[in-house]
C-alpha cells in the first residue's frame, strides 16, 4: 500500500511501514536539517520530501495514497466550536491539517502518534475533539486510552521487549469499515528487558563516541558524593520513594499554611538565621534567593504536592540526620541545586549508583535499574541517560536502537540536535506491530 508520513522527523513511521512492504510516496517536515537528512536515509524518496505541511504548495503535492502516518504536535484547540457550534476548534492547529489532508484524499488507514498525556490533555477535551472530527469525516477510530478510563493502556516499547520507557498515545483508524478486533499489540507490562541488549562495546566506540559520551568531574563527582552517602547508610534504612531535597535538612522556612514570599522582613531573617550567606544589609528580596529554588516563588501558597513534598523530606531527613555528615553537607552545597537533588528507584537493590542507569534531571540525580532506558526526551540534551556500569553517556547508535532504528540510520551532526530528533521520533518497533496488525491480510482483502 502507499503511504505519507506528515511531521516525518527522522522517519520512524516509514522504516516500519516499509519493513512490511508498503510505499512511501510523500513526506513532509519544516525542519530543513531533518529534510535533507530524510532522503539520505530513504534515498528513494529523493524529489518527494516537503516542508511546512501549512503551504498550501507543500499540501496541493500530496499523492493519493492508502494509509496516512503522522506524530501530529499536541497544540490547544479552541473552545469556540463546542460553545458556539460554528467554528472548527482544530482551526490554526496542526492536527486540522491532517483533517484537511485526509477530507481530500479519504486514505483507507490513519496511523497517528503523540504523548502519554494527550487522552487526558485540557481535561480530556483534546481527545474528544480529534475523534470527533475524525469520525466526521467517515473513521472508525480507536485510541490507546489509559486502562482508568476503560483502555487497554499507553503503548511502551518495554512492552514489546526494547529495553525501552517510553509511554505514547496511538490513534488508529479505518475508513467506513470497521476496525480489527485488536488493533493495537498485547500489553505485556512485565517482559523482563535489560538495556544491556543495546550497549555497544568498548572497542566498537569511535573517538567521536568517547569524546560525546564523556561525563564532566563535576558530574562524575557528584555521582560519587551521593554513592557516599547511599553506601553508609544500613540497609534497614529504606531510601524514599520521592526525590530527596538536602536544602530541607535544615530548613525552618514556613511551608503548610504559608509561603517565605509573603513572611515579613524580620519573620524572613530570622528563619535564615545561620545561613552562610546572610548578611546584616540585605532586603526582603535578598533574602528570599537564600532559599532553595523551589521556595522562592511569589504566591500565598504552594501547591499541595510541593508541601507534601517539604513535609516527607524534613520528616525523613531529620530521622536520618546522623547519615549527612557535616563534610560531606558541605561539600554537596558546592554542586547546583539540581545536583543537590536525589531520586532513587531501585528499591531493594544494591547500593552501589554505578550498577544503574542514571540520569540528570531538574528533579535530581535519578537512579533507575539496568532494565530500561529512561525515555528520550527531545526538549532537552542535558537529561540523556548514562550507563552507570559503563561509567558514560549513551551513544548515538544505543539511542538509534533505543528507537527501534538500525545502526547506520543517519542523525544530524551535532549530538544536541540528534538527541532532539531520537527524542521526537516514534518508537520503529511499536509502529511495525500497530501497523501489522491494523493492516492484517484479511482486512486487505476486504478492500
Amino acid at each position: 500500500m502507499r503511504f505519507i508520513d506528515l511531521f516525518a522527523g527522522l522517519g520512524g513511521f516509514h522504516k516500519a511501514l516499509s519493513d512490511l512492504g508498503h510505499e512511501c510516496v510523500y513526506a513532509s517536515e519544516i525542519d530543513e536539517s531533518l529534510r535533507l537528512l530524510y532522503p539520505q536515509n530513504f534515498p528513494y524518496m529523493n524529489g518527494n520530501v516537503r516542508g511546512d505541511i501549512r503551504l498550501p504548495d507543500n499540501k496541493n503535492a500530496v499523492p493519493e495514497h492508502d494509509i496516512l502516518c503522522a506524530g501530529f504536535p499536541c497544540q490547544p484547540f479552541s473552545k469556540s466550536g463546542s460553545q458556539q457550534g460554528l467554528s472548527d476548534p482544530t482551526r490554526g492547529t496542526l492536527f486540522h491539517e491532517i483533517l484537511d489532508v485526509l477530507e481530500r484524499h479519504k486514505p483507507e488507514y490513519i496511523i497517528l502518534e503523540n504523548v502519554g498525556n494527550f487522552e487526558r490533555h485540557d481535561q480530556g477535551r483534546t481527545w474528544r475533539v480529534v475523534k470527533e472530527r475524525l469520525e466526521l469525516l467517515g473513521y472508525l477510530v480507536k485510541g490507546t486510552e489509559h486502562v482508568a478510563t476503560g483502555g487497554s493502556g499507553l503503548l511502551s516499547p518495554h512492552h514489546l521487549g526494547y529495553p525501552h520507557t517510553r509511554d505514547r498515545f496511538y490513534i488508529v483508524g479505518r475508513f467506513n469499515k470497521e476496525l480489527p478486533k485488536d488493533p493495537f499489540p498485547e500489553v505485556k507490562r512485565f517482559r523482563k528487558t535489560t538495556i544491556g541488549d543495546i550497549v555497544q562495546a568498548t572497542h566498537e566506540l569511535t573517538e567521536r563516541d568517547v569524546r560525546e559520551t564523556l561525563l564532566t568531574a563535576l558530574q562524575r563527582e557528584c555521582i560519587n558524593h551521593w554513592n557516599r552517602l547511599i553506601s553508609r547508610m544500613p540497609e534497614r534504612i529504606d531510601l524514599p520513594s520521592f526525590p530527596i531535597w538536602t536544602d530541607e535538612l535544615y530548613a525552618k522556612y514556613p511551608f503548610e499554611c504559608q509561603t517565605p514570599f509573603m513572611m515579613t522582613t524580620r519573620a524572613l531573617r530570622r528563619v535564615l538565621r545561620g545561613h552562610p550567606q546572610l548578611q546584616p544589609d540585605m532586603v526582603h528580596e535578598d533574602l528570599v534567593q537564600l532559599l532553595p529554588s523551589y521556595a522562592r516563588s511569589r504566591e500565598e501558597a504552594f501547591p499541595k504536592w510541593k508541601i507534601d513534598f517539604i513535609r516527607q523530606n524534613r520528616q525523613w531527613l531529620m530521622a536520618n540526620r546522623p547519615y549527612f555528615k557535616d563534610s560531606w553537607v558541605a561539600k554537596l552545597r558546592e554542586f547546583p541545586s539540581s545536583l543537590r537533588k536525589f531520586e532513587w528507584n531501585c528499591n531493594g537493590e544494591e547500593r552501589e549508583l554505578w550498577k544503574y542507569v542514571l540520569q540528570f534531571r531538574p528533579s535530581g540525580l535519578r537512579v533507575k535499574r539496568y532494565t530500561s532506558s529512561p525515555a528520550l526526551v527531545a526538549m532537552t540534551s542535558t537529561q540523556i541517560p548514562i550507563l552507570g556500569p559503563e561509567q558514560r553517556f549513551i551513544t548515538r547508535t544505543e539511542g538509534l536502537r533505543l528507537q527501534g532504528f538500525s545502526d547506520d540510520h543517519k542523525l544530524p551532526a551535532s549530538r544536541v540536535a540528534a538527541f532532539k530528533c531520537l527524542g521526537n521520533a516514534v518508537h520503529v518497533g511499536v509502529v511495525r506491530e500497530i501497523a501489522r496488525r491494523l493492516i492484517s491480510p484479511s482486512t486487505n482483502n476486504e478492500s
